[in-house]
Parts: structure tokens; C-alpha cells; sequence
């Protein structure tokens, strides 16, 4: 027997194994009862069936049709939809029929990161058992949890952890709690249904779940160079798949002749993967979802990446970039600024700990609709998980709110550094978001309450790059700093360090002031 037809044996075999598993019409994972889908854009809907088997698709009184290909894939587009709070039935017809019940349309959001954004109600936190009761309250948000998966190459199919639910105490326990506190606000201000998709793993760095596609910029050259060999259409992706049938065709011939000789037949070789792990979470989680069409992502990620990597601000572009080539929507992307952790520090110098990682954050504000939520005031020493999600969730909310849904009423930040000015010794500070600008303190989940204290945290240096505290006045929405021991100063740093103790800035809107510095030494 020749190896090329021992080859095209196993293919047939496989084909035929694979037309008796999709010999019924199956919608792919992530369409499920109990979803959302978004409103006012095309939805795409797809799965698998038979080859050659006529697929029909009926929902909200649309009724699309199409036909399986030669693999058994399928896929029909529902016209843009308007809101809809009433669940409705979404059905399959081929040889067989699905059933999907109860699906909304409104608004679908990506929830990525770490554990900071996996950690549940499960997990104990702050009033946590309080606001799972109140969930019943909240029936139009619903959630679906990505599992997670690392793969070379991109899956068909999203891995799904936990099915499409809709909010209630009896569900919402394993769900994102800074997800659910986002979505909470963001539906009680709108009425909008929201969808939360969960894609997020603990302990991930940020390179995981980055498209490959975002490694193509001037800044990553070498990322994108071990990317492109698994970047579908590009001349690498074709000479790597041929190199491995060309691996798969020399050990069928060896396996062949060992058979024949009567010998062990050799184990099935490795074929090229990717090196060291570049978008694995992207392949296994991401990708499959890519053509359900989202409103937004929020992200809280961050603390696997912290140790002194200048790189974040690329990363991020990276993510933000990859995924909306792959989606193919500009939409906005909300994240969380990392909150205190670590031991607090007295060096006025600062830089320690997470502080290079929030200055990376911060910058990451230069990409185009984007927003940054910080949570400086309520982290904690020894815990890189703070229990307060639910300021969490609310501040990445009041983004969504005042950039994406028009309530420009809404404060959506803490006071933003915007630009120094050095006039006789003295430093003067302009922000954004600076109205009612205040010293208080933060207790809980309670808004900070002003107090009679200096403004803490702020240090100055002159040319000799020697930091010390600074005086610190507020000057209704400026802060004016000075020092007796810095006679000529040149740069500020509020707040730079791991675990800034005590930090007292604040907006009349009780957000806190966002850690900056003036200066890019060393």
C-alpha cells in the first residue's frame, strides 16, 4: 500500500467520522438559550451540519437560509436588530431541528484579564452575599464563561465553561464579580439588556490572549516574525502546514515499511508549533468567538506583567489592535488600573513594586477609545486580590456610561494629571476631571469622606533627580506643590510606588486621583 493512499485513506476516514458527528444540524457553542445578541449591527450565526444539507435559521421574525459547504459549515447574517427585552426563540432546521429559548438582544461585552477579573462571588467579596440576593432584580443581564484552553492553532469551537444564565442568586456565584458590577450599572442607567462574555484566566500574562495579527507593527518585529507562520493566508502559515504534511507523509512511509517488516511501527512525530507560548489563550478562547459581534471589552489584567516591564503600553496596544482586526469593529475597550499591593514604602523616589506597570496603563489612554479605571485606594498589602469589586465594576462602568451612552453628566475618572507649570519655586498642577478636587478617606464600599488633611504622596526633585515630599495645597482644581529643599524644581511623582498608604486625593464625584509622574528617569 502507498503512503499517498494510506494519507487520503485517513482522510476519507476522518471526513467520514466527522459527517456522521455533524450529521445534525448544531449551531456552534456559543449560541445558546438565554444569550444576548447585539443589537444594531449584522449577527452572523453559524455551526455545522452535513455537507451539502439546507440549514434554516429563524429568529425575530427573520428567517435565513443557506447550505452546508463540502466541510460541513455553515453560516447565515441576521439584519441589524433593535433592543429587545422580550426572550424570544431562535430556531435550526436541517434534518433535524434546535431550539434556542429565551434570547435577548441589547448590548454583548468581552470580559478579559486575570484572576482580578475571573474572581467571583465564590471568592468572598465585599458585600458580596448582600448584592447575589439583590441580582434577582436584574434578570436582562446574562453571562457565559469561556473555559479556559491554550491551543497552537485556532478552534473551531469556543470551550465553554458555564452555559449562557441568567442573573439570579442562584447562578451569579461563579460569575466575574467586577463583570456583574459593571454590567449592573451599566443596565440600570440604560434598561439595556447586557451580555457578559467571560474569557479571562488567572495568572495569564498579557501576551496569551493577544491576535497574532497584533504582533504586525513596526514596535514588534520579532513577535511578528514568530507569528506569521500561524497567521491563516500569510506565505509562512502555508509553508508550516506544508512542512508538517511533509513530516505526516515521510512517517507514514516509515510506518508502512515497519509494519510490513513486522516491527514496531514509530511513534507519530512532533509537528512545528509555535515557540514559547504567544497567543495560546487568543487560539483557545478568543478566536472562535470572533465573528459574535460585541458592543465593547472590559480588562483587568495586569499583575503577571508587573515586574519593571516597560513593554505593557506596547502590549496593550497590541491586544486592543489584534482584537479589533479580528473582530472587525473599533470598538471601545475599558480597563482596570492595578490597585495597591505590596508593602508600603517611604522613599519619596518611589517606583517600586507595581508603579512602572500603572505608568504603562496609564499611557495606554493614547490609544484611540479606550478608558482607564483606577483603583488605587482600595487595594491591599497582602492580598494582590482586592475584595472591593464592586468599585471596581462601577468605575470601569462610569466610562461605558459617559463615553459610549451619552450620560455626560456622569464623572467617568479621578483627577488626571494634564500639565505643570514652575513659577518662583513652585509647582503648579492642572487635571482633568479636577472638579471639587479634596483630601478625604475611603472606607468599604462607601463613597471617601472629606477630611481636614494635606494632600498626601506627592514628591518633587530638581536637575539632580533627588526626590523629596513635597508641600502640598489645593488651589480649587489645581494642587501647588513646593519644598524647601528643592529650590528649583523640575519634576512630580504622585503616588509612584507599589502601595502608596494612605492616598487622600479625590473629585467631587469621589473618584480618586490617578498615580503620575512628570519625569521618564531611570
Amino acid at each position: 500500500m502507498k503512503p499517498a493512499f494510506i494519507l487520503s485513506s485517513i482522510i476519507v476516514f476522518w471526513g467520514l467520522i466527522s459527517s456522521n458527528v455533524f450529521a445534525d444540524v448544531k449551531p456552534a457553542t456559543i449560541f445558546q438559550s438565554n444569550m444576548v445578541l447585539q443589537r444594531d449591527i449584522s449577527v452572523p450565526v453559524w455551526g455545522r451540519a452535513d455537507a451539502g444539507e439546507q440549514v434554516e435559521v429563524a429568529f425575530a421574525g427573520q428567517v435565513k437560509k443557506t447550505t452546508a459547504d463540502k466541510y460541513g459549515k455553515w453560516q447565515i447574517t441576521l439584519s441589524p436588530m433593535k433592543i429587545s427585552t422580550l426572550g424570544r426563540k431562535m430556531i435550526f432546521k436541517g434534518k433535524n431541528q434546535v431550539v434556542l429559548d429565551n434570547i435577548l438582544v441589547g448590548d454583548v461585552w468581552i470580559c478579559g484579564g486575570q484572576s482580578n477579573m475571573e474572581w467571583s462571588f465564590k471568592s468572598k467579596v465585599t458585600d458580596g452575599d448582600k448584592h447575589m440576593k439583590e441580582s434577582i432584580n436584574y434578570p436582562l443581564i446574562r453571562r457565559v464563561k469561556i473555559n479556559r484552553n491554550s491551543s497552537n492553532d485556532p478552534v473551531e469551537n469556543a470551550p465553554i465553561k458555564y452555559n449562557w444564565s441568567v442573573c439570579h442568586p442562584k447562578s451569579i456565584s461563579s460569575w466575574s464579580a467586577v463583570a456583574y458590577y459593571f454590567a449592573r450599572r451599566v443596565h440600570a442607567e440604560t434598561g439595556i439588556p447586557i451580555g457578559l462574555i467571560e474569557n479571562n484566566v488567572g495568572g495569564s500574562p498579557i501576551v496569551l490572549f493577544i491576535a497574532p495579527s497584533g504582533f504586525n507593527n513596526p514596535e514588534s518585529k520579532g513577535q511578528w516574525a514568530i507569528s506569521k507562520p500561524f497567521v491563516f493566508g500569510t506565505p509562512e502559515y502555508k509553508k508550516r502546514v506544508e512542512e508538517n504534511i511533509a513530516i505526516y507523509k515521510k512517517w507514514l512511509e516509515e510506518a508502512e515499511m515497519a509494519h510490513r517488516d513486522g516491527l514496531p511501527v514509530p511513534a507519530l512525530p512532533p509537528v512545528r508549533h509555535k515557540p514559547g507560548y504567544l497567543s495560546l489563550y487568543y487560539y483557545g478562547m478568543t478566536a472562535p468567538i470572533t465573528r459574535f459581534p460585541i458592543k465593547g471589552a472590559i480588562w483587568y489584567q495586569g499583575c503577571s506583567d508587573f515586574r519593571g516591564d516597560r513593554t505593557y503600553e506596547r502590549r496593550m496596544s497590541e491586544l486592543i489592535n489584534g482584537w479589533r482586526e479580528a473582530w472587525k469593529q473599533d470598538f471601545p475597550f475599558y480597563f482596570m488600573q492595578l490597585a495597591g499591593y505590596q508593602k508600603a514604602t517611604v522613599d519619596p523616589k518611589g517606583g517600586d513594586g507595581f508603579a512602572l506597570i500603572r505608568e504603562a496603563q496609564r499611557n495606554a489612554l493614547r490609544i484611540p477609545k479606550t478608558g482607564m479605571a483606577c483603583s488605587i485606594d482600595i487595594g491591599m498589602q497582602n492580598d494582590i486580590h482586592p475584595k472591593n469589586k464592586f468599585d471596581a465594576g462601577e468605575r470601569l462602568a462610569l466610562l461605558a456610561l459617559h463615553d459610549l451612552y451619552g450620560k455626560k453628566d456622569i464623572v467617568p475618572s479621578g483627577p488626571l494629571f494634564k500639565s505643570m507649570e514652575i513659577k518662583n519655586g513652585k509647582v503648579i498642577l492642572s487635571f482633568d476631571y479636577a472638579k471639587g478636587l479634596m483630601t478625604a478617606r475611603k472606607k468599604g464600599l462607601s463613597k471617601p469622606v472629606p477630611v481636614n488633611e494635606k494632600p498626601a504622596h506627592f514628591a518633587i526633585a530638581g536637575a539632580d533627580k533627588v526626590w523629596h515630599w513635597a508641600d502640598a495645597v489645593i488651589d480649587g482644581e489645581k494642587i501647588i506643590l513646593s519644598s524647601g529643599k528643592v529650590k528649583n524644581p523640575v519634576a512630580v511623582r504622585y503616588a509612584f510606588r507599589s502601595f502608596p498608604d494612605g492616598v487622600n486625593m479625590y473629585n467631587a464625584a469621589g473618584l480618586p486621583m490617578v498615580p503620575f509622574r512628570t519625569d521618564n528617569w531611570k
